[in-house]
This record gives structure tokens, sequence and C-alpha cells, in this order.
């Protein structure tokens, strides 16, 4: 196993390009494999995410400590009753191919994002916009159709614009347009200068960025999920920063010149029932809004089967793998990050599988003796669980609940694929009966639970509501969390907690662990000052040490 190690690190070092060992680039492992979409109004897996941070700027960026809006793009005015945001574009802010950034750009990306053919998973990030009012090329206003609590993180977040002059007026060149791979326009410190699917993608600096010229002028960015090619490509200074957890942090061990930062992460991996036929895939409301009834997953529709799979392994097993401070048990789509709203009385499901096979025995799936494997009218329980390995957590989960839920008569049958083709065909498109994934909530305290649990964000072929969970007192939670007159914390919180223990009750998704994020960067790289909210502002002062 070694040897192999070995020959792979000998590959990786032969075939990255020799520019790319110039002290004047940052070297970088992607977050979690290749990209699959650069445009923002598309992007939504982390190695697109983290590229994009690099290419355009919103209207506004995070304070890294404090999750608050700082002006970046543009700056703004708030109406007294909340309603109205009168935004104002820098007059120096340019795309880079010297074309002025225009309220123009963001009300088209507004009307890009709403338009019904577009499968955009930030519709519902738009849905509170009563209307975008252009005053002038630099100016604009944001009509809300109701006060909303959340707009910063959610709704202005989704604006951030796209050079309208690059698509066609009538959005029908979105969705094929070599712009999402390779975008030849950018806002932000850096343009695309070369992709190579599954190798790397490499940035170099925008000059007509009004930020200023980067003082890096060249991010290479490379494609590796291995981890311990991660971990001896920065031992050996063949990439600069990995973004990792904590046991691969303890497997690294502790150089000098590689300079840890750690964070909580708002993020948690799922262990995702489907609650609808895989089979037959459906958005939650037709054309006319009406709500379909979707056929049932023959496997996991019944809640008893789904408390029986959340108590079936051992969670506190898949958080051990995560080393020393790798994290905590989960909960919900609430995490630790926002204290303030975590339901104390709901605490998850622990391991027990005795009670467990009790529940399967009320859901009408009997142990066939002979096979080990439960069978309910004849149909064996027996189904595939697909994912993608973007981090070794999915496959600690994959393997754990594979081995103690066939303990208890559930046949799991582990498929690993690749990323962008398990986004698109499988997890997005709902053609899975079981799957595991993680889902990130950026910087509000609702931004896991409304994107996973709103009815109307289940859109088959789009949407983050991956079970097609629909309740809809659910829903009417996840609105009043959000419009809540004078957002009171203290009222939010209540909301956020009787939310909570529904979804935990009815197994909506069954919540793993929440893990700590590491960063490491070598201590060449100047000016890196991350903070638990990264902040995409602080990139055009990263600088090199002696290049």
């Amino acid at each position: 196993m070694k040897s192999c190690v070995f020959v792979a690190i000998v590959l990786l070092a032969t075939m990255i390009p020799a520019f790319a060992q110039d002290g004047a680039v940052l070297l970088r492992s992607t977050l979690t494999g290749d990209i699959s979409n650069l445009n923002p109004i598309f992007s939504s897996d982390s190695a697109s995410i983290d590229v994009a941070s690099f290419l355009w700027r919103g209207l506004f960026d995070t304070d890294p400590q404090t999750a608050l809006p700082i002006p970046d793009l543009a700056t703004w005015e708030i109406s007294e009753d909340g309603m109205t945001y009168t935004f104002s574009i820098r007059d120096d802010a340019d795309w880079s191919d010297g074309a002025p950034i225009t309220s123009a750009d963001v009300d088209f990306t507004y009307r890009a994002i709403s338009a019904p053919d577009t499968p955009s998973p930030r519709k519902g990030n738009v849905a509170l916009i009563d209307s975008i009012n252009i005053i002038d090329d630099k100016t604009f206003e944001v009509v809300l159709a109701a006060p909303n609590c959340t707009v910063w993180g959610n709704t202005f977040g989704a604006l951030t614009p796209i050079p309208s002059h690059v698509f066609a007026a009538d959005f029908s060149d979105l969705v094929e347009n070599d712009f999402n791979t390779e975008p030849n326009v950018t806002s932000g410190p850096y343009v695309v200068d070369e992709w190579k699917p599954d190798e790397f993608i490499r940035l170099r600096e925008n000059p007509d960025f009004y930020g200023g010229d980067p003082q890096i002028p060249t991010i290479f960015n490379r494609v590796l999920v291995d981890t311990t090619i991660q971990n001896q490509s920065l031992l050996t200074g063949e990439v600069d920063y990995v973004f990792m957890y904590p046991d691969q942090l303890e497997q690294l061990g502790g150089p000098d010149f590689l300079i840890p930062h750690v964070f909580s992460l708002n993020n948690t991996p799922m262990l995702i029932m489907n609650w609808a036929d895989s089979a037959n895939p459906q958005s939650a409301y037709d054309e006319e809004g009406n709500l379909i009834e979707q056929d049932p997953n023959p496997f996991f529709s019944d809640v008893r089967v789904r408390q029986a799979v959340a108590m079936g392994y051992d969670k506190n097993a898949v958080l051990q793998t995560l080393g020393p401070g790798g994290g905590a048990r989960a909960a919900g789509p609430v995490t630790p990050s926002f204290g303030w709203a975590v339901a104390g009385d709901v605490t998850g499901y622990e391991h027990n599988p005795e009670r467990a096979a009790e529940l399967l025995d009320e859901a009408g799936w009997i142990m066939n003796e002979e096979t080990g494997i439960r069978e309910k009218d004849g149909l064996p329980f027996e189904v595939d669980l697909l994912y993608a390995e973007l981090v070794d957590l999915y496959t600690n989960i994959a393997l754990i609940a594979q081995d103690q839920l066939g303990d208890i008569g559930i046949k799991l049958n582990v498929s690993i694929m690749e990323w962008s083709a398990y986004l698109t065909d499988v997890l997005l498109s709902q053609k899975f009966d079981i799957t595991i994934v993680g889902f990130g909530g950026g910087t509000e305290v609702d931004g896991i639970a409304y994107n996973i649990l709103l009815s109307e964000n289940d859109v088959a072929g789009s949407g983050f509501n991956l079970t097609s969970y629909i309740n809809p007192r659910v829903d009417e939670l996840l609105k009043q969390g959000r419009t809540l007159a004078g957002c009171d914390a203290d009222a939010r919180a209540e909301i956020y907690r009787e939310l909570q223990r529904i979804v935990s009750e009815e197994v909506a998704y069954d919540f793993t662990v929440v893990t700590n994020q590491v960063h490491v960067m070598n201590s060449r790289v100047t000016n890196f000052n991350p903070g638990p909210w990264n902040s995409a502002w602080q990139i055009p002062s990263w600088g090199i040490a002696d290049a």
C-alpha cells in the first residue's frame, strides 16, 4: 500500500505544470473534488463555491468573525419599514472585460434565477423579493414582499450579479453555456485561465478588478481527493492550502511551516432517506402551484422505518472516526454555530438495535431467517446506498451503517460515484432511495433548514429538499422565522426549536455529526486570516513571502 501511495505522489509531482512551482503562484487543493458549475446562479457544491469565491463579488461580503454583512460591490440604505433596500454599486466596479457592472446586471441575475426554465437552486432564496427597481446605472432598489430576518445570508446572497451582456436576453443559453465552467468575464480578483476536468483549474489575476491588483498573480487549484496525497502534497510543498477535518490534521502532524486554523463548521453530513419513489421523482407542486401526491418510497415512506434506521447504527462510532476534537453529535438542522436557537431537548437518535428491530416488525418488515434480510409483501429490504466520496467521513458513515443495519436485516449495497455525475444524475434528480451528503447553511440560522425542508424547495432536478419532505406546519415555521416582525432573537429561537422537534420525530433527514473545519496554509502565504465565517474580501490581500 505504501508503495502505491509513493507512486501516486510521484505521478502528482510530474503532472503539475512547471509554472505551478513558481513562487508567485498559490497552490491549492480544491475543497472536495472537481468543480461542476462556476456560474453563481447554479453553483451548489463546495468545490465550485470555493473556486467561485475568487471569481465573483457579491453585493456585500461577510465579516469572518461575526458573520455580519460588510460593504463590498455595493453599499446600502434600509427603509424604516425594513421593506426596501437601496443599493449603490461602486463607481469603479467593472467586469473583467472592462464593461461597467450595473444595476441592469443585478436585475438580469434576479430574473434569470426566477425564470421558470432556469434550474437554479436559488429560486427559494429570491422568492421574497417583490421587485427590483433600477434607479440609474449604479443604483437600484430591492423591494421585499415581507420583512425578512435572513435577507443577507439568503436573499441578497443569491444576487451575486452575472454579466448580462454575455448571455441571451431571454436566458435561453444559461444552462448550456461554456461560461458555467470556464467563465471568461468575472467581477472578482481572478478570471479562469485554464480548466482540465479532474486535474486542475488555474486562475489568473483580473487587471480590471475594482479592489486593485491581487498580491498573488496566479491561483492553481489542484483536484486532490485522496487525503493521504493531500497531506503528502502539503509536506512536500506541492500545495500550500488544504481544507480538511481534524482526523486528517492529526495524520498530518505538526511541521512549523504549516499553519492550521480550526473553527466549528455550519455543516452536517446526513444519511438521507427518500420519502418518495425514486423511480418516479417529482416536484412537490405542479405549474399551477397545486400539491402533487407523490408515490411513496417502498422502503422509507414509513416513519417507523426511518426511526429504525436512525437508531440502527451508532453515530458515536461515526464521531470517533473524526479523531479528538473532530466535532459533535448532530441533532437537527440548527447547528451549534447558532447555539441561541438549538433545541436542547432534541438529542438525536441513540444506537438502539433492539428498539430498531421492534419498529421494523411493527412496520411489517419481518426478518427472513434464511437470508438475514427483512421482507415485506415479498420485497426484500435491500437498497443501494449511492454517494460521492467527497470526504472520508462519508465513507465512514456508509460502512458503519452498512454493517450495523445489516445486523437488523437491512441490506445496504454501497456504491461510490464521481461527484458531478452523482450531483446531477442522482442527488438533485432525487433518483436514490438512500444516500449520504453534507449540507452547509452559510451565515443564517435557518440556512440548512430552509433549503432542505421547505416544500417549495422540493424541485426534482434542482431543489435542495432532497427527501420530498412535505409538512405544512414546518413550512409555516420556516416562513415565520424569516418574517417575524422585529426579528426578535428569543421569539425566533422558539420557532426553530419547535421545528427541530417535529423534524427529529419525523426523521425528515437523519443528521449524523457536526464537524470542525480546518484550514491548513503554508506559512509562506501572508495575510491569510480566516475566521469561523471565511471571507472573500481578504483574498486580494493574500501574498507570498519572498515571491
